[in-house]
This record gives structure tokens, C-alpha cells and sequence, in this order.
């Protein structure tokens, strides 16, 4: 959606700060080139990952914690280093760091 709205201000000859969710690759291209500001790094791939576990546990008969937390950081321009690799080289989430209750 942020890059589409990036297409659609160059169309519009106009430019405003704009902000993205999930510091896709083609996002993360965008903020190292100075066109986007900055992107919400709530990552699908690591939120997928959380799910996954718990379902395990579950099938497992493990007990599955109440409150499940997928860590959001801000990728900006100097720090999106961390996101500007590909999905299958990406940190993954450590479950005891994102499980409450």
C-alpha cells in the first residue's frame, strides 16, 4: 500500500512523508533509496512463525500461553540493514520472548 501511494504522489508531481507496515523487501529498497520514511516492521513471516508454534504445542497437549507478543520495531533508514535480506535469512521470533500469561 506505502508504495502504491508512492506511485501515486510521483504521478501527482507532489511529495509527503510516507509510512508502510511489514518492511517488505521492495520496502526496505524504498527506504534506503530515501523514498519511503520509514515502515512498521510487523513481519507476516515471523508472526506466521509464533503461529505455528503454538499450534504445535497445542497438538502437543503443551499448554499455549494466553497473550502471544510479535515484536514491532520501526525499519528507517539507519537501521533497515536488519530487514534488508531476504525472508529465509531473517531472524526468527524466540518464543519465550513473545509469550504472557
Amino acid at each position: 500500500m506505502a508504495l502504491g501511494a508512492l506511485d501515486a504522489m510521483r504521478e501527482a508531481a507532489r511529495a509527503i512523508p510516507i509510512v508502510g507496515v511489514n518492511a517488505t523487501p521492495d520496502g526496505v529498497a524504498a527506504i534506503k533509496a530515501g523514498e519511503l520514511l520509514a515502515s512498521a516492521a510487523l513481519d507476516a513471516m515471523k508472526l506466521a512463525c509464533l503461529g505455528v508454534e503454538a499450534a504445535l504445542r497445542a497438538l502437543a497437549r503443551e499448554r499455549v500461553r494466553a497473550e502471544i507478543l510479535l515484536p514491532v520495531a520501526v525499519a528507517e533508514r539507519a537501521n533497515c540493514c536488519a530487514w534488508d535480506l531476504p525472508y529465509t535469512e531473517r531472524a526468527l521470533p524466540d518464543w519465550s520472548e513473545c509469550v504472557r500469561g
